[in-house]
């Protein structure tokens, strides 16, 4: 290669070094967190804002988009590294990864997407990279979807799959995972578990999970401007396409308002920066009271679901979240 352009490869080098060592100086002292946080967050920020319904027609047309996307044939978008199957019983698909025959754990995950939406690439990388260092069975279900399915239909076909891993593993072996919507939905499903005659899992690990779909909570309009994903009246609107019509208080929708006494060994994340965040603290602030033994994970400065993002944060996360796994209950 000619020495100039040796040299201005040195320099370009130089100034990439220089650039990230002062996106990582100006993280740190301005939010307390990595650069790479900060990255996802400039990333997400134009993604999320070009794909959120700005009133009710753009609403409309993404719901019968994803009306029909939703029903068509689905295969996780990344290559996962662990062994995995699929099957389909009572018309919902469900994956199976790192399944070996010998597993002495299991995760039930259920994911997120304001309920109308199927895993993306992140989920997958998620639960691909907990699989392989937990050494449990990862069971992530295509539950029903809005807006041709409701909550009804989905929490009968995720009831009988956790029925199925309690009886294969038993309940001290299991634990109920979910983030974002799906956190909101893994918090319902644990409350109604006595009703199903269900027992609770070892543990039960909710991801910024959506609490309350009427999105009421004053203190969420502080976040609104913060938060690079979510959007306080289309995250309503998913909500309410979900409910099928039904009180948005109930617990099923809003666990929130359900009884938290009969749960277990719940650990919480949460990013400051995003609009779930008041919701989160306020069910934290619920489980204590009633003498739930809770881990509270607040991620400072961190965006939603930030336990997924490829950061430094969310390594450290995943590490702890594969021991907790792991561990008795």
């Amino acid at each position: 290669m000619p020495k100039k352009a040796l040299r201005a490869a040195g320099i370009a080098a130089a100034a990439v070094t220089a650039a990230g060592a002062a996106l990582g100086a100006y993280s740190h002292l301005r939010y307390g967190r990595s650069a790479s946080a900060t990255l996802c967050e400039l990333a997400m920020r134009p993604i999320s804002r070009s794909s959120t319904p700005r009133n009710s027609q753009e609403l409309t047309d993404q719901l019968n988009k994803l009306s029909i996307s939703n029903e068509r044939p689905y295969k996780p978008p990344i290559p996962l590294r662990s062994i995995s199957f699929d099957e389909t019983r009572d018309d919902m698909k469900t994956y199976h990864i790192g399944t070996t025959g010998k597993n002495e754990r299991a995760v039930l995950y259920l994911h997120g997407g304001g309920y109308a939406k199927q895993p993306n690439a992140l989920h997958w990388s998620f639960v691909d990279r907990l699989c392989r260092l937990s050494g449990a069975e990862i069971c992530v279900p295509l539950y029903p979807l809005a807006p041709e399915h409701s909550y009804d239909e989905a929490y009968e076909c995720v009831r009988a799959l956790y029925a199925g891993m309690v009886d294969r593993y038993g309940a001290e072996n299991l634990t109920l995972m979910g983030d974002s919507a799906g956190g909101g939905f893994a918090a319902g499903l644990a409350e109604a578990l006595p009703e199903f005659q269900l027992p609770q899992p070892a543990h039960l690990v909710l991801i910024s999970p959506e609490l309350d779909l009427s999105m009421f909570n004053p203190e969420i309009i502080r976040l609104a401007a913060k938060d690079p994903y979510l959007d306080p009246w289309a995250v309503a609107q998913y909500g309410r396409a979900w409910a099928d019509g039904d009180d948005l208080t109930s617990p099923r929708l809003s666990p929130k308002f359900g009884d938290v006494s009969c749960l277990q060994n719940v650990t919480l994340y949460a990013g400051t920066r995003e609009l779930y965040y008041p919701d989160i603290v306020e069910f934290a602030d619920q489980l204590q009271a009633a003498d739930v033994a809770t881990d509270m994970v607040i991620g400072k400065n961190l965006n939603h679901a930030w336990p997924l993002h490829p950061t430094p944060e969310a390594r450290r996360a995943m590490k702890d979240l594969a021991e907790l796994v792991k561990s008795e209950a």
